[in-house]
């Protein structure tokens, strides 16, 4: 494994404040960087192939991210309203919060193997992608934990938030670009969200689950990295997450 993917496959997770805002990745109104990747059914998902034909939501993510599991519940529901008329993928990226159970990726297999124990445990129903040892389409677009973007008919991006867990800001998204598509409108540009309060709430009452599915290690380091009090207050939501997720079983390890 060469330098670069060992720099984005990080050993342990990191605090930093780069995640809390877009930092490169493809605006609205500019070209979704295309992608063909392998899907953990043993086929592929191209982007492209979609043009012309339908938008896209195209989301990152891992199993030891409580970004991702907390978005769950929202994609699903989006995905009940708008999956006859939108694709949606799933693309598997580093994991967020590595340790002895789930590790850093050294390898495609092993990464492959990450991505279907995730769509296992998560019931996701969507095509789950999974991107190269190096990341290079998740780094394309931003390299953010969780991000989402939609992508219009005519392959360019319509709109991103920082954070899939939105349902209710996606659907209004979602709805208006179909809405102007049908119109004739070519490109659509709905603007990005950076909005942090909705989905961190949803994040933190997953971090117990998610994190934890990295192993113990995984959990010392966030602890260490975040601190007591930040580590203390998200433990106390997690234990509330049956109240903001009261439709996805509680399917604890």
């Amino acid at each position: 494994m060469n330098l670069d993917a060992q720099q984005y496959n990080y050993r342990e997770f990191r605090r930093g404040m780069r995640d809390l805002r877009f930092h490169g990745g493809p605006e609205p109104g500019q070209w979704a960087p295309d992608f063909d990747l392998p899907t953990i059914d043993n086929g592929r998902f191209r982007l492209q192939a979609h043009r012309g034909v339908r938008p896209v939501v195209v989301e990152f993510g891992s199993i030891t991210c409580p970004m991702t599991l907390g978005a769950r519940s929202a994609l699903e529901k989006l995905f009940e309203r708008f999956g006859d008329r939108a694709a949606f993928v799933s693309v598997y990226a580093r994991e967020a919060h590595p340790g002895e159970i789930y590790p850093r990726h050294v390898s495609e297999p092993q990464k492959m193997g990450h991505a279907r124990d995730w769509a296992r445990e998560d019931g996701l129903r969507w095509p789950v992608a999974v991107d190269s040892l190096e990341g290079h389409t998740h780094r394309a677009y931003g390299a953010l934990p969780n991000p989402v973007y939609l992508v219009d008919s005519t392959g360019r991006v319509a709109f991103r938030a920082l954070w899939a867990g939105q349902e209710g800001l996606l659907r209004r998204k979602l709805r208006e670009l179909l809405t102007r598509e049908a119109d004739g409108e070519d490109p659509v540009t709905l603007g990005e969200q950076e909005n942090l309060l909705v989905p961190m709430l949803h994040g933190a009452a997953e971090l117990e689950h998610a994190v934890g599915r990295g192993g113990q290690r995984a959990i010392e380091c966030y602890r260490r990295e975040m601190g007591g009090f930040v580590y203390g207050f998200e433990k106390i939501v997690s234990k509330i997450s049956p109240l903001i997720h009261r439709s996805r079983p509680r399917d604890r390890f």
